[in-house]
């Protein structure tokens, strides 16, 4: 990569936020994954419970 172009700045931009959108879908998915996992987890507590 040539960073005396003109362009560079956008070029580093456009990566940073890339970055922080991929980041942030990570982030998210693994907050959701994490929020189902309980949330099983608590559904399983209730059915294995003597009635």
């Amino acid at each position: 990569m040539d960073f005396s172009a003109n362009h560079v700045g956008f070029v580093i931009a456009s990566y940073a936020l890339t970055f922080l959108c991929l980041a942030g879908l990570i982030i998210a998915t693994l907050g959701r994954d994490r929020k189902l996992r309980a949330q099983v987890e608590r559904l399983d507590t209730q059915r294995r419970k003597p009635r």
